[in-house]
């Protein structure tokens, strides 16, 4: 993979075209965008995150915004001046620490930081976030354009989230880590990417961080659950259809133990391949078509046949005796009348219409689907939008043989934290209700069957899905299987946070998490509440909701 995005690299040398940078997932910048994309009458592709700032600032133009006129300085030209620069020459615009343009060089430093404390009712009693980093990205002639975040940060989260910690050795959204102060953990967290251009239509971002796909709460396609990755995406945009390539390396699986992860020998890689077709129906009616194909195993090595572009990942699978995982399915989103978006994915790594039919619980039948809406300024509150949307995911999707071709890296889930054969119910309302002030609150209600012993029931998509429920004669179960089988188990989440935007970027939260959790074989028995109070600056706020 490295040559390829070697090669690529040096073929665009002589062809570039303007470029931008991205608002990274998490930034602030899209609840302005969730609202006015919904609003607006132009056309936008709102499926594939992150966004360009480029486009949102062609979305926006005619916004009148002090916040998003100020982050996207470049595009604005926005002459506004801080009261009192430091030095008179670090915060003289309210948006950067530091910011430099001449007609070869724009360039924009911040500083990131996060100090947050939480209080919480279960055994650790408190929890505590300490990030200190820079964050710099900028142009070049206006046609390279770059960026990179650099994070150190030691943390301690509450039982639950180091619950998923102990069984798959990784910290939620994080990478590599180590034990800190026996309770708590340690990392670094890293990312950047280079953007150029081929043509006007078409452009390459080769980088290491995460890709979101759809317009939910969470997307069964590809989420930013798990750590970040080196990837190649190549972006074609025209006005009818948006296609979408995203080559990636991935972590097959780590070591490690309550100290961490081992930090010597390096974890077995392996590949994904993703391309994304998202058709412009009409101005507010988009379909979209996506295929996505796993592969590896010990001995590494990316397989050609699977760098074509616009190859039909599937047939190529069967041609190679059908030893990866591909993932087909769609999406869409509806905007209608300015007020209101319908919105969904169907996902598929299985399927056989006869036994469909035929409701004989057959295991290869997995399938997922998301169904959402939207609904922007009700009861006549400008800046609310609330929104619904259900998850389903039958059991055994997303797995394989084993990490190589699971649906997953660095032991966690590429899609959906929950894994695989659950539902979801999740309600949400944001209100902004100035420049400062924003208020968020969610409910999740989920259930899911979890495994009993070590017997496989299909819900941890890193398990061998050819060793399932027994069937009683020394082998699997194929027919028989049920929604949510194994230990029902039912999950509560509600989350409420305040926020206030102090100066740009720079966020005091408070925040409240309720958390319920019991099964059916009462196993499981659980109930957390944490309060917690967020410094942010330039860091984008994160919920851990499951």
């Amino acid at each position: 993979m490295r040559k390829t995005f070697f090669i690529l690299s040096i073929l665009t040398v002589s062809v570039l075209s303007a470029q931008s940078t991205d608002f990274a997932l998490g930034h602030p910048a899209y609840q302005v965008i969730e609202l006015e994309e919904i609003r607006s009458k132009m056309s936008f592709s709102s499926t594939l995150k992150p966004f360009s700032r480029k486009e949102v600032y062609d979305l926006l133009n005619k916004y009148d915004g002090h916040y998003m006129k100020r982050e996207l300085r470049e595009y604005t030209n926005d002459s506004t001046s801080s009261d009192a620069p430091i030095l008179g020459r670090f915060y003289k615009y309210p948006a950067d620490l530091f910011y430099y343009q001449d007609e070869k060089v724009d360039l924009h430093i911040n500083p990131v930081l996060q100090l947050s404390y939480g209080k919480t009712n279960d055994a650790l009693g408190t929890t505590y976030v300490n990030s200190r980093g820079a964050e710099i990205r900028g142009q070049i002639d206006k046609k390279v354009s770059f960026y990179t975040m650099l994070v150190e940060n030691q943390a301690r989260y509450p039982v639950y989230v180091n619950d998923v910690r102990d069984s798959t050795l990784v910290v939620p959204y994080e990478g590599f880590w180590k034990q800190f102060n026996e309770t708590g953990v340690d990392f670094f967290r890293a990312q950047g990417y280079v953007d150029f251009g081929f043509t006007e239509s078409i452009s390459a971002q080769l980088g290491f961080g995460k890709h979101f796909v759809g317009n939910g709460v969470r997307s069964l396609i590809l989420s930013d659950y798990s750590n970040n990755y080196p990837y190649l995406r190549i972006n074609t945009n025209t006005k009818i259809f948006d296609y979408t390539n995203v080559f990636a390396e991935l972590i097959a699986g780590v070591r490690g133990g309550t100290f961490g992860l081992e930090g010597t020998g390096g974890f077995e890689k392996k590949y994904m391949a993703f391309h994304h077709l998202n058709m412009k129906i009409k101005p507010n009616l988009h379909v979209g078509l996506f295929e996505s194909v796993m592969y590896g195993d010990s001995t590494g090595g990316l397989k050609v046949e699977y760098l074509n572009p616009i190859i039909f990942y599937r047939a190529v699978e069967q041609q190679n005796g059908s030893e990866d995982n591909a993932i087909i399915g769609m999406d869409f989103k509806w905007n209608i009348k300015n007020r209101v978006s319908l919105y969904g994915q169907l996902v598929i790594d299985e399927m056989i219409v006869g036994e469909v039919l035929a409701g004989n619980g057959w295991w290869g039948n997995k399938q997922g689907f998301q169904l959402g809406a939207k609904y922007v300024d009700p009861f006549g509150l400008e800046d609310l939008i609330v929104q619904a949307e259900i998850n389903r995911v039958r059991p055994y999707m997303y797995a394989h043989e084993d990490g190589f071709t699971s649906y997953s890296h660095y032991n966690l889930a590429l899609a959906h934290p929950l894994g695989a054969n659950f539902t979801e119910y999740i309600g949400r309302a944001n209100y902004g209700l100035n420049d400062q002030w924003n208020f968020e609150g969610m409910l999740m209600l989920a259930s899911y069957g979890n495994d009993i012993g070590d017997v496989n029931y299909g819900r941890d998509i890193l398990k061998d899905y050819t060793i399932r429920r027994p069937d009683g004669n020394g082998g699997s179960l194929e027919f028989g299987n049920t929604h949510l089988q194994g230990n029902k188990t039912d999950l509560m989440m509600g989350f409420f946070r305040a926020s206030y935007m102090w100066k740009h970027n720079l966020f005091i939260d408070a925040d409240v998490t309720l958390r319920t959790e019991s099964d059916s074989n009462g196993l499981i028995d659980s109930s957390t509440s944490i309060f917690g109070l967020s410094f942010r600056w330039n860091v984008p706020s994160r919920r851990y909701l499951f």
